[in-house]
């Protein structure tokens, strides 16, 4: 049996990377008693961590010419416009929110030509982590605030009293379940980049929130769009590191095939440097060039001619994860493979950072329909969601009463009914295999036969699910997440499949066209607990006059 706590609180932020963190501090500030629950150590294991740089620009609404085939249209994501224009105006806030409160960020000139103005971002991330240095900042000021931190708390599902979401529970430190009762839930567990095989992401964050939301009975908006980096360096022990794009812009440095081609030329009309700088290129168009490349043979990063002068400038953080290569670049060119790296869909929320559920906000990466070239940014959209996340919840619990303790515990009902299980499937095998299908049948190159392989792959995993051997905290603790991100896997795979069109880094293959006359419109997500299915549909059509160039 599980040993089994609780606790309450009235705001209970689930996740510690940007989004989470500011929730708490803002929430914090407006008098609520906060609980800030992570998975991992408290700022640690976020995409937010992993980012290279933490920049604020003035202007993102980035104008490119001359790239053949580039879609430039307005709208790429089916973004919720209102949505972005209320990032627009509150990034800038909280960016001097971040001054004030102690992170060293500096501002800095355009340093290139697709840089509409300055840019902030902290002081030292040239040589690591401009992401981990800002939570590294804000961890103590949450801990002088008076925020209740929770370490290791793995989050397996929403806690409700009738429609309204009053908790959550998971496992605490792998020695017992914690349910945790709150008058409000911020939902700030990011995205699903860690669902993949290989990703720039850490593998923690693999889509709890999204499996959480649609257990809770939420519909989901735009789980195809998954975002990709196209130049991930292989090391010796089989991982993978995301090539910064200081490196492949140093002068001469080339993407080959098994040709000599370069393939930048040869799928965009234009060079590496000219393809990595603009958002929409580095994360759309450039994935997809290697992603058809890596099928017909390797692709080869090849900095051999790049000049002495350009290495001398190259920042310590990009020689970190060249060095992870063990490979001297300057000698010997590299074979890439492209990683997933962040989402574009997710939870439905309005500006407030409201879902449908009475009690739950979201914010960060975890929402949908934010994403677009004139926002400041995904990290600085992604802070400016927590901070609105944080002020209302904290303002609109005034009158709530404090939360029922005696309510349904679904999670921890599927804990107990897997924990002694011995059957013949280990849970972490479940978990890779996920990992391998999703990066191969969920490529930046998708197909309807692809996807419907992949589909067919997952079902058959799903029912493998129920002989998994679960003896004891830690196989269980890998047998939710194995459930995690099968339902989330799904969502993914199955959305992408309905939409038959190319849309912005969605390309499917036998739909190369965007197709506004009838995909216009998001796909929604749904999940039938009595089935257990997951089930999509086309959303209603999104008037293009609504979209601003």
């Amino acid at each position: 049996m599980l040993k089994t706590e609780s606790m309450v609180t009235d705001v209970l932020v689930i996740g510690s990377g940007i989004a989470g963190m500011i929730a708490a501090i803002e929430a914090r500030k407006a008098g609520a008693q906060v609980v800030l629950a992570s998975k991992g150590a408290l700022g640690k294991d976020s995409a937010t961590s992993r980012a290279r740089t933490f920049g604020m620009h003035a202007d993102q609404n980035i104008e490119v010419k001359g790239i053949p085939g580039y879609d430039d249209k307005p709208g790429k994501y089916i973004e919720d416009q209102r949505f972005i224009d209320t990032l627009t105006v509150e990034a800038p806030r909280q960016l001097q929110n971040l001054i004030s409160l102690g992170v060293p960020l500096v501002e800095i000139p355009p340093q290139s030509a697709y840089d509409r103005g300055n840019s902030w971002r902290p002081s030292g991330s040239e040589t690591t982590h401009g992401g981990a240095i800002v939570l590294d900042s804000l961890v103590p000021v949450t801990a002088r605030m008076g925020v209740k931190a929770l370490a290791y708390f793995r989050a397996a599902s929403l806690l409700k009293d009738g429609d309204r979401v009053v908790g959550a529970s998971g496992l605490l430190h792998e020695d017992s379940w914690l349910s945790i009762h709150a008058k409000a839930v911020i939902l700030a567990t990011g995205g699903a980049a860690g669902i993949s095989k290989l990703t720039t992401s850490t593998s923690e964050v693999m889509g709890n929130g999204y499996a959480m939301a649609l257990k809770a009975g939420l519909t989901l908006r735009s789980m195809e769009f998954n975002g990709y980096y196209a130049v991930g360096l292989p090391t010796p022990d089989g991982r993978y590191v995301h090539c910064a794009p200081v490196t492949l812009m140093m002068r001469n440095a080339v993407l080959l095939n098994e040709k000599g081609e370069d393939i930048v030329k040869k799928h965009l009309g234009i060079s590496l440097q000219e393809a990595v700088p603009p958002p929409g290129v580095r994360f759309d168009w450039l994935p997809r060039a290697v992603a058809a490349e890596v099928e017909l043979g390797k692709v080869w990063l090849d900095l051999t001619r790049v000049p002495p002068g350009e290495w001398d400038n190259l920042p310590e953080r990009n020689w970190k994860q060249i060095r992870q290569t063990r490979v001297d670049m300057k000698k010997t060119p590299l074979a890439i493979m492209p990683m997933a790296h962040h989402f574009y869909g997710g939870l439905i929320a309005d500006t407030s950072m409201k879902t449908s559920l009475p009690g739950l906000y979201a914010a960060g990466e975890v929402v949908a329909g934010w994403r677009a070239e004139r926002a400041h940014g995904n990290l600085p959209s992604c802070l400016a969601m927590g901070a609105i996340a944080g002020r209302n919840s904290a303002s609109e619990i005034v009158n709530v009463k404090a939360p029922s303790q005696k309510v349904r515990d679904e999670g921890l009902e599927m804990a107990q009914a897997l924990l002694g299980k011995d059957g013949k499937t280990k849970p972490e095998g479940v978990c890779e295999e996920i990992r391998d299908i999703v990066y191969r049948h969920n490529s930046p190159i998708k197909s309807k036969d692809s996807l419907e392989e992949g589909l067919k792959k997952l079902e058959r995993l799903e029912k493998q699910t129920a002989d998994m051997k679960c003896q004891n905290l830690k196989a269980l603790r890998e047998a939710l997440e194995a459930k995690a991100m099968l339902l989330t896997s799904k969502a993914m795979l199955r959305s992408a499949l309905l939409r038959a069109e190319s849309r912005g880094a969605y390309y499917r293959r036998d739909f190369p066209a965007r197709d506004d006359k009838n995909w216009l419109a998001p796909v929604l997500t749904s999940y039938d607990p009595k089935s257990g299915e997951v089930t999509v549909r086309k959303g209603g059509k999104i008037a293009p006059s609504s979209y601003r160039v």
